[in-house]
């Protein structure tokens, strides 16, 4: 058992490791902060997508799990308000039938959770939106308090669906705020930008030359006829002797190399501007 359960927890921190690497990767944030948006009244919650509960990229057979956390950072003054219940704007074309195993706690403690019109967990669509913040998703009505109070809440979807940015909508204080959005189920199109970075590159390359010379097969060419002499006579010349004899050759070396370059990108650096209701993108690069 033991082994078994290391293994599942090796498997879990693999796929943790590949959701957050996928997450690097794509338009969207795991974790918002609502504390930091003026208004009225400032519902101080951080929503966090749960990524060593969710299950972003399940296997044949799985459903993808998506799970979040909330929690209230905020101090008893009249300006934080106490949140009365949350919208994850997921994607539109999701139909309930695919939405299944919504389960919510808060402060360590199950909820129980009716799942449909009417009920404390319901799909708003742009037919019926949330009527207090005319935000549409899936709508979880259930409160949370500004000081540490604690909600986590998940759901799976029968169908796999690309990550990307989900509008969050909070209602609390009889003020409804809106503008950040965090990670989950996505079906649009996310808009991206083409940019060409260039750079010069000087390059050295050390080559090294070693020049080889192979004996080939000698041949041999007898110059004359043999001389036949009788007698025992003894043979001019040294017993065994070697004889030498240098060849010199001069060599022209070409060595072509090719020059090019690898690229990687790093992870982007990003700078949030005002979020807004206007649009600000028409005509934004004039």
């Amino acid at each position: 058992m033991f082994v078994i359960k290391m293994v599942r927890n090796k498997r879990k921190k693999e796929e943790c490791f590949m959701a957050i690497k996928q997450l690097e990767q794509l338009l969207c944030n795991n974790e918002i902060d609502y504390s930091q948006v003026a208004g009225d009244r400032i519902l101080p919650f951080v929503i966090s997508l749960d990524l060593a509960n969710s299950n972003l990229s399940p296997l044949p057979g799985e459903n993808q799990k998506f799970c979040y956390n909330v929690l209230g950072i905020g101090t008893d003054i009249p300006i934080f308000a106490d949140l009365s219940h949350l919208v994850l704007g997921i994607c539109n074309t999701i139909p309930a039938s695919q939405i299944q195993n919504v389960t919510v706690t808060i402060d360590g403690v199950a909820q129980q959770v009716t799942f449909g019109a009417g009920g404390n967990v319901e799909l708003r669509t742009t037919q019926n939106p949330d009527p207090t913040t005319d935000c549409v998703g899936l709508k979880f009505d259930f409160g949370l308090n500004k000081v540490g109070g604690e909600m986590s809440f998940c759901f799976e979807l029968t169908s796999v669906y690309p990550i990307g940015p989900n509008a969050v909508c909070l209602f609390g204080g009889d003020v409804p705020v809106g503008g950040l959005s965090i990670c989950g189920p996505f079906c649009g199109e996310q808009q991206t930008c083409d940019a060409i970075g260039f750079q010069n590159t000087t390059v050295c390359v050390p080559v090294t030359v070693e020049p080889f010379a192979f004996a080939g097969v000698p041949i041999t060419t007898c110059c004359g006829d043999p001389i036949i002499t009788p007698g025992a006579l003894t043979c001019p010349g040294v017993v065994n002797r070697v004889c030498h004899f240098t060849i010199t050759q001069t060599l022209c070396v070409a060595v072509p190399v090719t020059f090019g370059a690898n690229t990687s990108v790093g992870t982007p650096n990003v700078q949030c501007g005002t979020a807004t209701g206007e649009d600000i993108c028409t005509n934004c690069g004039s």
